[in-house]
C-alpha cells in the first residue's frame, strides 16, 4: 500500500508562496504586455488578435497573446478532445488564469422567506410575508494556472466556422441580420438619413438613439453601425462602467476599437481604421485603469459579435429548412 505523504505546516506555506510568487511574475508580464500596447504601434494588431478571443477576459487574450502571438482559436486539452482533436506530442501549453471560488470566513447577514413543506411562501397574520435571518458565508475569488492549447498545436477534426465572414458583396438578408443583432443588443432602433456633413453616424444619447447616413456602401454603413452601438454599449450615462466617463477622444478611440474588432471578426476591411489618440490615451494613467478600457472594449465586441453569430446562424437555418422543403 502506498504511504501518503504529510506536508509539514511549514512545507505547505513555502508550497503557496512559491505559487503566489507565480502568479505575480505572470501578472507583472500582463501588466508589461498592456503597456506595451499603449505605448507603441501595436495598438491596432493587439485589437486583430484579440477579435478572435473575445470569450477570453482581456487579461487572458493578454497572456495567450504574449506566449503565442499567431493563436487563432484555443482550448483546454479535455475540450480538444471532445471536439474530435488532439493536442499533439510535446506541445507547451499556454497558461492562462482561471477563477476559484472559495468561501471566506465573513458571513453576510440576509433575510429569506419562510417556506412550508410544499414550498410555498408563508405568510403572517397581517399578510406580510414570513422571513427569517440567516448568515450566509461570503464567497471571495482566487486565481489558478491552467493551459490550453491552440488548434495549431492540435491534429484530427476539422473545426467549422459558426458564421459565414462577409467579405465580397453583401446580400440584404446578411445585412438585416445584422442589425438585427444590432438591435437586440442595443435595445433602440436604428435611423437612416440624408446627414449632408462628414459624419457617417452618430448615437444620441438623449433620444437614444442612433443613425447612420444614407447612401454609403454596405461595408461602411456595418462598420460604422457596430462603431454608434459600441458608444450605446460603452459610453450611455445610465450605466456604471470605467468607460462612461472617458473624455470625448478616449470615447471615439474605444468605440472604433470595438467596430475594429467586430469588423475585423467578419472579415470586413479594416485597414481604413486609425487610433490617433492612444498615446494621450494611455499618458499619466494607472494600469488598473488601462486594463478596465480594454476589458469593457473586449466585452461589448463580445456582446455584438454573440449576437450577430447568432443572427446569421438562425439566418443558415432558416435557409436550410426552406431549402429541404422545396427538395422534399
Amino acid at each position: 500500500m502506498a504511504r501518503i505523504k504529510r506536508f509539514t505546516p511549514q512545507e505547505k506555506a513555502a508550497y503557496y508562496e512559491r505559487k503566489q510568487a507565480e502568479i505575480n511574475d505572470i501578472i507583472k508580464r500582463i501588466n508589461e504586455g498592456v503597456q506595451a500596447v499603449f505605448e507603441s504601434e501595436r495598438y491596432k494588431e493587439y485589437l486583430k488578435f484579440a477579435s478572435r478571443f473575445t470569450d477570453y477576459s482581456a487579461r487572458n487574450t493578454m497572456l495567450i497573446n504574449l506566449q503565442k502571438p499567431h493563436a487563432t482559436f484555443v482550448a483546454s486539452y479535455g475540450k480538444w478532445k471532445m471536439l474530435g482533436r488532439q493536442v499533439n506530442r510535446g506541445e507547451k501549453g499556454i497558461v492562462i488564469f482561471a477563477p476559484v471560488p472559495h468561501e471566506t470566513n465573513q458571513c453576510s447577514i440576509i433575510q429569506v422567506p419562510v417556506l412550508d413543506k410544499q414550498g410555498n411562501q408563508v405568510f403572517n397574520k397581517d399578510g406580510t410575508a414570513k422571513t427569517q435571518t440567516i448568515e450566509k458565508p461570503l464567497t471571495d475569488i482566487s486565481f489558478k494556472k491552467i493551459y490550453v492549447y491552440d488548434v495549431s498545436q492540435t491534429s484530427g477534426k476539422e473545426i467549422p466556422r459558426l458564421a459565414d465572414e462577409l467579405t465580397g458583396d453583401i446580400d440584404s438578408a446578411k445585412k438585416e441580420a445584422v442589425f438585427t443583432a444590432l438591435q437586440k443588443v442595443t435595445g433602440i432602433d436604428f435611423e437612416f438619413r440624408d446627414l449632408k456633413s462628414d459624419v457617417k453616424g452618430f448615437y444620441n444619447h438623449m433620444e437614444d438613439c442612433i443613425v447612420i447616413k444614407s447612401g454609403m456602401s454596405d461595408a461602411q454603413t456595418l462598420k460604422t453601425a457596430f462603431h454608434e452601438t459600441a458608444h450605446k454599449l460603452l459610453h450611455d450615462s445610465k450605466l456604471e462602467i470605467v468607460t462612461v466617463k472617458s473624455p470625448r477622444n478616449e470615447k471615439e478611440v474605444q468605440a472604433e476599437s470595438v467596430a475594429f474588432m467586430v469588423a475585423e471578426w467578419l472579415g470586413l476591411d479594416t485597414s481604413e481604421y486609425s487610433f490617433p489618440y492612444i498615446a494621450s490615451w494611455s499618458d499619466g494613467k494607472q494600469m488598473e485603469q488601462l486594463r478596465d478600457c480594454l476589458q469593457e472594449i473586449q466585452e461589448a465586441a463580445k456582446q455584438i459579435i454573440t449576437a450577430i453569430e447568432e443572427e446569421l446562424m438562425e439566418m443558415k437555418n432558416s435557409k436550410n429548412k426552406f431549402n429541404e422543403k422545396l427538395a422534399g
